[in-house]
């Protein structure tokens, strides 16, 4: 009883926000006068979600709220109505909601939407790659979270699809700051991003360039026997690739580099299991509860 009172509390002061005022007016025959069940009102605000009638499906969300506080539907009815602010683009009440629901539902079976929810309010905030990249590390963050609490929920595989794209978005801007000290002659900063590519984005689009750049800077430092493990490592990995033939022909008269095509075998080469999936990395299409 206390949780329903909090959360009925708690959608008061969401619904009665500024933009909101006209919608949640206090109008009692809005409530006395309804003859529909539970389900019924909320199939009722699905229709009106499908048909981007936003106000009137949070008029009978708001309805099982107050007239059915025990029913399995107003639980749904709290994360449709997250839903509902997240199609809006009103972030913060969507986080606020999420939050709310995990906090007060931690065993409901619907966590894992309220979690999924919850990151994809930072997942839409990705900037591109020259800016801060806050957001994008709280999405992965989030994104891992559910991965690893709730393992084979109904959406990892879209999660799955976010999270490669997050990563070739953090690969990428790891890969220009870089090259940006390359431009510097600043070797040791570029190998530091570069290395991190290696190590933690290894499957994002940007890995071929990433083990070009590193055979190059070794090259350069006459780090000869480092220089071909990386260049074995592209070799080994993407045989056709445009950074492989610039590598050898970088490295092509050192010892133990000719013409075999093979070569790189004898230096144990580390295979990379890469991402080749170039979906549109602004994708923000989010799943509904149902």
């Amino acid at each position: 009883m206390k949780n329903s009172i909090l959360l009925l509390i708690f959608f008061f002061t969401i619904s009665c926000s500024s933009n909101d005022k006209d919608v949640y007016k206090n109008d009692k025959s809005l409530y006395e006068n309804n003859l529909l069940k539970d389900y019924e009102l909320f199939n009722l605000a699905n229709d009106y979600i499908n048909t981007n009638q936003f106000k009137l499906a949070l008029i009978e969300l708001d309805k099982i709220e107050v007239l059915y506080p025990s029913s399995s539907y107003a639980k749904k009815s709290m994360l449709l109505t997250g839903y509902i602010y997240f199609l809006e683009k009103d972030y913060e009440k969507t986080r606020a909601i999420a939050e709310m629901y995990q906090r007060y539902y931690p065993g409901n079976n619907d966590i894992v939407y309220a979690n999924y929810l919850e990151a994809m309010t930072y997942y839409v905030l990705m900037k591109k790659h020259d800016y801060s990249q806050e957001n994008t590390y709280k999405a992965l963050e989030k994104f891992n979270f559910i991965l690893n609490a709730y393992p084979n929920s109904k959406y990892e595989i879209d999660i799955l699809t976010k999270v490669k794209l997050i990563n070739n978005n953090l690969a990428a801007e790891k890969l220009d700051v870089a090259k940006f000290y390359l431009n510097k002659n600043n070797t040791n900063g570029a190998l530091v991003y570069l290395k991190d590519i290696y190590t933690n984005h290894s499957s994002s689009l940007s890995i071929e360039e990433t083990l070009f750049l590193i055979t190059k800077i070794y090259y350069s430092l006459d780090e000869n026997e480092l220089s071909k493990k990386y260049a074995s490592i592209l070799a080994y990995n993407f045989p056709n690739s445009i950074w492989y033939k610039k590598s050898f022909q970088l490295i092509n008269n050192l010892n133990d580099i000719g013409e075999n095509q093979k070569w790189y075998e004898k230096f144990n080469p580390t295979k990379i299991f890469r991402n080749d999936d170039q979906n549109n990395s602004n994708n923000t299409i989010i799943q509904s509860i149902e």
